[in-house]
């Protein structure tokens, strides 16, 4: 019996003696708690459908990676462009496969030659749907990488900057792709060729509504032939003006510029000013540039001049391109004067932005020469310098 209740007491202190080693394993190896944010997930979903809906809306599409960035800079790159990989496949699947009725013609997309790439691209290579990839490296990627950028906490003109030449990265990359691929004058033919049928059907289709109005417009006594030259004349001077002239000499730039600083303005209004990033806080009036950027802008308008005789299209892009840039770097020191003196002179914030918008869009020309004009001026008349040191004395009287 004795022998029994000591091989009983042995077999209890080696359980316990078991149990206290489980116990003390346990507490070594510390399980995280997994969290699945319910929420979260469910709002970056709804952005990104948002972000599918501005791409496929055509009027909004060029403003489809604003979503992308809100949901990098919540919940990360790599989750933000798993969500992209997915709306991608389901993008064009939609597409392809026509599900649903969309508003406008998507193929008015196409009008840009960067879209036109991927369009140039799959029928080359024979995939199908493979102009929808633009979604994906045009809208996509930018966004992923804006947010990130953002969220890194990187100042407003550091984000601007880099996520323009990431833009301009991706667009050599595929026009080059395209080039090697299927040869880069064959592809400027047919991008050319798609333009020309386009506006065609387009004009023959807005003749044949037009039509219908015959018998009002003589009674009016309009001549419906000088409606139909005059519609020719603009489009014949929108596609060798824009198409042909200004976009690729730095409107697609100037555009991209506006639409990063676009999409800032968006992030910051949909955070409600909770999200402190410097990208979100800029003024304008802090805008500063080394005086040394005046060679680049003599330099670069010296090499658009030159081109007028020597007439290549490949320097014509990169000078005009890089003389619009620089020039548009003096634009902002000349905002950044005016904005100065606005608020010396006490005007009203509201009054400002007003005139200022009065000015952009009816003057726009007028406007910009004059601002740049300011910014320029500023190396040597020290403007801001001046006012500066003029503030200063204010307040030491």
């Amino acid at each position: 019996m004795e022998g029994m209740k000591i091989c009983v007491k042995m077999v209890k202190k080696e359980g316990f003696y078991l149990r206290m080693k489980i116990n003390d394993l346990r507490d070594r190896i510390s399980i995280p708690e997994i969290h699945l944010e319910w929420r979260e997930a469910v709002e970056s979903v709804l952005l990104i459908i948002l972000s599918l809906f501005l791409y496929m809306s055509v009027i909004f599409t060029q403003f489809s990676f604003v979503p992308i960035m809100i949901v990098t800079i919540k919940r990360g790159w790599k989750e933000s462009a798993l969500y992209i990989t997915g709306a991608s496949a389901i993008l064009i699947y939609i597409m392809v496969n026509s599900v649903g009725r969309f508003p406008f013609d998507s193929t008015l997309l196409l009008f840009s030659p960067i879209h036109y790439c991927f369009q140039f691209l799959g029928s080359n290579l024979g995939i199908k749907g493979a102009r929808f990839l633009d979604y994906y490296f045009l809208f996509g990627v930018l966004g992923v990488f804006l947010g990130y950028l953002v969220s890194r906490n990187y100042k407003l003109g550091y984000v601007i900057f880099s996520s323009l030449c990431a833009y301009v990265g991706v667009v050599v990359f595929i026009l080059g792709l395209s080039g090697f691929i299927g040869g880069f004058k064959t592809y400027v033919s047919a991008y050319s060729h798609f333009v020309d049928n386009k506006i065609s059907s387009y004009i023959t289709l807005y003749l044949a509504q037009i039509d219908n109005y015959r018998s009002i417009l003589i009674a009016k006594e309009i001549d419906y032939n000088l409606v139909e030259r005059k519609l020719e004349a603009a489009v014949e001077i929108y596609k060798k003006g824009v198409i042909f002239g200004i976009a690729p000499k730095g409107g697609y730039l100037i555009k991209q510029i506006i639409l990063i600083f676009l999409s800032i303005l968006f992030v910051k209004f949909y955070f409600k000013r909770k999200l402190e990033k410097a990208a979100l806080n800029f003024n304008i009036k802090n805008y500063t540039m080394n005086d040394y950027w005046v060679w680049a802008l003599i330099g670069s308008w010296a090499l658009v001049y030159l081109n007028l005789y020597i007439n290549n299209n490949l320097l014509g892009i990169i000078c005009w391109n890089s003389a619009v840039i620089v020039s548009f770097l003096f634009f902002l020191r000349g905002l950044a004067i005016i904005k100065i003196v606005a608020d010396r002179l006490k005007i009203p914030k509201f009054l400002q932005y007003a005139v200022l918008l009065f000015l952009f869009f009816y003057f726009f020309l007028f406007f910009v020469i004059i601002a740049t004009g300011i910014g320029t001026a500023d190396i040597w008349l020290k403007i801001q310098e001046n006012m500066d040191k003029t503030r200063n004395k204010r307040r030491d009287a």
